[in-house]
């Protein structure tokens, strides 16, 4: 094959973090390709050239989110598109983050640049008129739940491959239960229940305070709970502290082996999206809780056409845990919803049960070696 140019988007840090394993086995695979793109830190050490840092830097969460980035989100389009236009790479990859990555998508396509998409956007739940866009403007589009296989097969999208979630690739366990406890000094005799409030500074502001008022009740309710807070490397030490002084209960914050600790709790606050299910694949019962600007709400109200929002209860096709959200995602509905789980023991046995199920679906691990090799596929 040679040296041929990819060029590759995430602009989320799961996003980043898929980004970076696929760069990886791509460059195995390949070690004279060139992959430039806009990403974050993980993609650059990965082996990614990064025109711009879009994870760290650029943090967007619904409407008001583009609004207020409109201008240098239209700077990070021309710069692609000077890419584009100056080395014609092989093909473009793009991962999720539809807002931005559509309008890439159709200035790839108008130069005749084949597009990739990994981890398709949400139009199950969003916009189903987008099916025909994606249809149209990729010569891949590789899904990671069997249920989007299912709905391209309905659409004919015959370009569209199932590799399974990448997430079973990068959760790596090195450490025991009673090891994470010891390093960490929690108290093995009391329960664990993590706080996942996000990993961009909007969710922490929106979600952090309300799971930190839910963690006093309940350790009202339950001396004999501790809690954690694995913090996403995204987000700055001193915001996390800033919403702890405040709050009278102690949280134990953690900056290494995230997944060993979250593998440690008993149970977990965590906030809608990827993280559910990272969380499913580790057996933990969970409450899932989001928040987002009014009028993302009303818009996101409108649009919407599931009855769930978790990702685990997307999959599962039922509610296995349960989802505050907006208005009702208080602390006192955390706190209660976290109680009426905790004390009952057969109904966490259900959960986890469930959650096993929820794994199952997400496919084998290899993931991010399928999804290279069919970008490979494309570019030869």
């Amino acid at each position: 094959m040679g040296a041929k140019d990819i060029f590759i988007i995430a602009g989320e840090n799961s996003g980043d973090l898929h980004g970076s394993n696929l760069v990886r086995e791509l460059l195995k695979m390949n070690p004279e390709l060139r992959i430039t793109g806009f990403g974050g830190e993980q993609m650059k050490q990965a082996g990614t050239h990064l025109l711009a840092n879009i994870v760290d830097r650029l943090a967007i969460i619904g409407l008001t989110g583009i609004i207020k980035n409109a201008e240098r989100l239209y700077r990070l389009y021309r710069k692609a598109v000077k890419f584009f236009d100056e080395v014609k790479p092989a093909a473009v990859v793009l991962i999720d983050y539809p807002g931005f990555n559509f309008k890439i998508m159709k200035a790839a396509r108008k130069r005749n640049i084949p597009v990739i998409y990994y981890i398709m956007p949400q139009v199950w739940a969003w916009h189903h008129s987008r099916i025909y866009t994606l249809k149209e403007q990729t010569a891949r589009l590789l899904v990671v739940f069997p249920f989007e296989k299912n709905m391209c097969d309905t659409y004919n999208i015959e370009q569209a491959r199932y590799v399974g979630h990448p997430l079973l690739d990068v959760i790596n366990l090195t450490m025991t239960r009673e090891q994470v406890f010891e390093k960490f000094n929690l108290d093995p005799k009391r329960k664990l229940i993590g706080l996942l409030p996000g990993s961009r500074k909007p969710e922490i502001d929106r979600l952090l305070p309300g799971m930190l008022g839910a963690a006093e009740r309940i350790q009202k309710a339950m001396p004999d709970v501790q809690f954690v807070l694995p913090r996403a490397s995204s987000i700055k030490q001193e915001l996390i502290q800033y919403y702890l002084s405040a709050s009278d209960v102690d949280v134990k914050v953690v900056d290494a082996f995230r997944y060993n600790v979250r593998n440690a709790m008993d149970f977990a606050l965590v906030k809608s999206g990827t993280s559910t299910l990272e969380t499913a694949i580790l057996g933990c019962p969970m409450v899932i809780v989001y928040k987002v600007s009014f009028l993302a709400w009303i818009i996101a109200k409108s649009l919407v056409k599931l009855p769930y929002i978790g990702l685990v209860n997307i999959v599962a096709g039922e509610m296995i845990v349960p989802e505050l959200l907006q208005d009702e995602a208080t602390p006192m509905n955390i706190a209660d919803k976290t109680l009426e789980l905790l004390g009952d023991e057969k109904r966490l046995e259900n959960v986890r049960y469930a959650l096993q199920k929820v794994t199952e679906k997400l496919g084998g691990p290899g993931a991010s070696r399928r999804a290279a090799e069919q970008v490979l596929e494309v570019v030869k």
